[in-house]
């Protein structure tokens, strides 16, 4: 087997509940999602990772990196914390009521340039998250060890593009519905190098 990934979407958090735009917002994790991190240690092992030996990656946010901390607890492996795992930013949207970020926000244009255009002032561009992301992808990928990776719902997307060397050109109409504290499992195999993405939302 070759290197096998256990990609994370961190668990509820509070902007959520209270219907808040995330992005780069630096909110925390619920009671509940405090606690729907505890659960995911089981559901790790059960994927044959072992938590102890794995390298767990995180974003910096709080919400991703308090995920982190609860399922690297009973291990001494700490959390490597990376900001190129985090949401894309919604620049001066960030932490507004998301009803009206959605009356306000610039909406994708159904054709034309889409992995420049920007949602609000000051928000990443697709190309922009996309770019970081890959980069974080390439260079984990150089190392065969097991790895346990924390993001978000949206930068999930470009994180299992980058993994299967979709061209950030292709990126464009890319969208993977993953939910909080759901599990996908990226796996290349030793024979051929394909990489498959084994299951979405475990």
């Amino acid at each position: 087997m070759g290197k096998r990934i256990c990609l994370i979407t961190h668990t509820e958090a509070t902007h959520s509940v209270e219907g808040k735009v995330g992005g780069w917002y630096d909110s925390e994790l619920t009671q509940e999602g405090s606690d729907q991190a505890a659960s995911l240690m089981d559901r790790i092992t059960n994927l044959g990772f072992d938590i102890s030996k794995s390298i767990i990656y995180s974003s910096d946010l709080k919400r991703a990196s308090q995920t982190a901390a609860i399922i690297s607890e009973p291990f001494e492996n700490r959390p490597i914390l990376d900001q190129r795992l985090r949401e894309m930013s919604f620049g001066k949207h960030e932490g507004i009521d998301q009803t009206e970020h959605n009356k306000i926000m610039v909406a994708v244009p159904e054709s034309g340039n889409r992995m420049d255009h920007q949602i609000c002032e000051g928000a990443e561009s697709r190309r922009e998250v996309a770019t970081r992301i890959t980069s974080f992808v390439n260079e984990i990928m150089s190392d065969e060890q097991e790895a346990v990776v924390i993001t978000h719902g949206f930068a999930a997307t470009f994180f299992i593009a980058a993994f299967q060397k979709v061209d950030i050109e292709q990126m464009g109409y890319l969208n993977y519905k993953l939910y909080p504290g759901s599990i996908a499992l990226l796996e290349e195999d030793d024979l051929f190098q394909n990489r498959s993405v084994t299951f979405l939302n475990g």
